[in-house]
């Protein structure tokens, strides 16, 4: 079934993505991938278009991109992006499932799936899906992310800790990046490139990247066994911070690029 996301939501995420930390991952992510004028690309779980938008760039008019997405309210939004930008003869959307890609075997140039594993059941199924509509020499960009790596500046560590540990119960992989060189591999991918992506933020705000997380990972935390209080005041006590000049924030994210060998 595919996912739900109210105005609000929507807006809270693209808010998220346009702030400086994730537009210096998109950045990273576009120079270790390298996609050249010409290519075709499919963007798995594309959201509201930000990559897609920036990768249409890059393979300029002669090139192409996909993005699939199983939620319409993402998909309305990616579509007023690429019509704001003027992209729409290279860049389209449509719904799909990163598990099961409706599209032939070897037709594109590179595929990107930037923290969309971590949600699925059978990632090892999604990669092979992803090697199978790349073709020969074909690369696929992969960004994940392993929560433990998430730091907060925080007044009460062990209540941090059980707001966190209850946010891990939002996704199905918890701990992916450590696993991905061998699923990649059982894939019949070759990894070429694993690097980590640092993001730190020393200022708070709704439009900060973890700013924009404090109120959805307190919701998530009291519908997974954290007391609605203590949510709250964990909420409480970050947003203080934030207003308050006494703010850090810091995440690891995991790029890895991995080739489909027979070129």
């Amino acid at each position: 079934m595919a996912a739900k996301f109210g105005a609000r939501e929507v807006a809270r995420i693209e808010s998220v993505y346009a702030s400086p930390a994730i537009a210096s991952q998109r950045a990273r992510t576009r120079a270790v991938l390298a996609a050249r004028p010409g290519e075709r690309g499919l963007d798995v779980g594309c959201g509201p278009a930000f990559l897609a938008v920036d990768l249409g760039r890059d393979v300029g008019s002669d090139g192409r991109i996909v993005g699939i997405d199983e939620s319409p309210e993402m998909l309305e939004a990616a579509r007023a992006r690429i019509a704001r930008e003027g992209l729409s003869d290279r860049v389209e959307v449509r719904q799909g499932d990163a598990g099961r890609l409706d599209c032939p075997a070897a037709t594109f140039d590179f595929v990107t799936a930037v923290q969309v594993y971590l949600y699925l059941q059978d990632v090892e199924g999604a990669l092979r899906e992803a090697a199978r509509v790349l073709r020969p020499g074909g690369r696929l960009a992969v960004v994940d992310t392993d929560w433990d790596s998430c730091v907060w500046l925080t007044s009460d560590r062990a209540r941090h800790r059980r707001v966190m540990e209850a946010r891990g119960h939002y996704f199905v992989q918890q701990h992916l990046p450590t696993r991905l060189p061998g699923l990649l591999a059982r894939a019949g991918l070759s990894l070429a490139v694993a690097e980590p992506i640092p993001l730190l933020e020393l200022t708070g705000g709704p439009e900060t990247f973890g700013g924009g997380l404090i109120g959805s990972i307190a919701d998530v935390a009291a519908r997974h066994g954290v007391p609605r209080d203590e949510a709250d005041a964990w909420k409480a006590d970050l947003l203080a911070r934030a207003s308050g000049g006494e703010y850090f924030f810091s995440l690891t994210r995991y790029l890895f690029v991995a080739t489909r060998p027979g070129a």
